[in-house]
């Protein structure tokens, strides 16, 4: 009788053991994922099907586009992009660094004319409000006659220059001076033609408000065309490394990639019913079969919406690796193992037929 007492009282012993161990004693729980390897910001340049020059500059810690700028050029306009050169001589970009300089016919003839009609009514305005009377009105008049047979002259042999340029005849160079003696000209017939007017009729207050007000709306549009070609030099918005992309996806050629990897970041997909496990700044383990080393990580943010992976619906996080990772290139995929806490065993056991159900 006193055997199976004892007997008993060693059970329930083992099993009140049994079962502080199995409420008390808490083991860690590990999330595993495979994510990639991305720098914390980078920018892109790129040319579409249509030849439209696009830049975006993306902030991935954020997940956002911060920048996004669109090149577009009118219907038969002459537009070149030239690379700087000896820019893939360095393997780094420095902010603020010139990347290429666009050039462009249509904005450069625009721009000129803008300069030339200023200097017409500036010209006009001397003339109106000078008040001095040429005693000789004869030369005046010889002086017009003069610059409009010099423009006729000048855009008879343009418009043959612009027909020979558009057959690929002559360079743009030799139309271009062609063009840029027109305006000249243009410019010295108008100014020759006021100053003649004003000779035999004076000139009105009502004239010269309207010159004033037409030099005003000039000057306006001549600093909107500056401000557009200064933006034809293209400058980089990041200090980083030049990441060679040779690609052509969808139809859009990527002419320059820049990474700032001062901070890398992996990005990894985890199941929807692993989420309410998953905390920001739960610890990392990251593995590179490639090198077969381990990388440490930290989670920095959680996305609030739901992405299918694999017909599994996923939340993607993003964690940001701790510094002297050189070896680690972007869009390498690495193993992701995801310490999310310490829970006891009846816990572990009801997270493993969730994974079970859920699978």
């Amino acid at each position: 009788m006193k055997k199976l007492f004892t007997g008993t009282l060693l059970i329930a012993g083992i099993v009140i053991i049994l079962f502080l161990l199995i409420h008390f004693i808490r083991i860690p729980y590990y999330i595993h994922s495979r994510g990639i390897i991305m720098p914390g910001k980078e920018w892109v340049l790129k040319k579409d099907s249509k030849g439209t020059l696009v830049s975006i500059f993306k902030d991935n810690l954020i997940n956002s586009t911060t920048q996004f700028t669109v090149t577009e050029f009118q219907r038969g306009d002459l537009a070149q992009f030239q690379l700087k050169n000896g820019l893939f001589n360095s393997s780094r970009i420095a902010y603020g660094d010139t990347i290429g300089m666009i050039s462009s016919t249509e904005e450069d003839r625009r721009y000129i004319e803008l300069v030339a009609e200023l200097q017409v009514q500036q010209s006009l305005l001397k003339v109106y409000t000078s008040g001095e009377k040429p005693e000789n009105v004869r030369m005046a008049y010889e002086n017009m006659i003069r610059a409009e047979h010099e423009y006729s002259t000048q855009k008879q042999l343009t418009e043959r220059q612009e027909v020979l340029f558009n057959e690929e005849y002559i360079p743009a160079e030799t139309y271009e001076l062609s063009y840029n003696d027109l305006v000249v000209k243009r410019q010295n017939m108008n100014v020759a033609k006021a100053n003649y007017e004003s000779l035999i009729t004076g000139a009105k207050q009502e004239e010269i408000d309207y010159i004033n007000a037409s030099i005003h709306a000039l000057e306006l549009q001549i600093e909107q065309a500056e401000k557009r070609l200064a933006s034809f030099c293209v400058t980089s918005p990041i200090d980083g490394q030049i990441v060679g992309r040779r690609t052509m996806i969808n139809g859009e050629d990527i002419v320059l990639a820049v990474a700032d990897r001062s901070q890398l970041l992996v990005v990894l997909p985890v199941a929807i019913y692993q989420l309410p496990f998953v905390e920001s700044g739960h610890d990392l383990v990251l593995k590179s079969n490639t090198y077969g080393l381990s990388y440490k990580a930290r989670i920095v943010g959680i996305d609030n919406s739901v992405q299918l992976v694999d017909q599994r619906q996923n939340v993607f996080i993003t964690a940001a690796l701790d510094g002297g990772n050189e070896d680690l290139l972007s869009g390498m995929i690495l193993d992701a193992t995801i310490s999310a806490g310490w829970i006891t065993i009846p816990e572990y056991v009801r997270r493993m037929f969730r994974i079970v159900y859920a699978n």
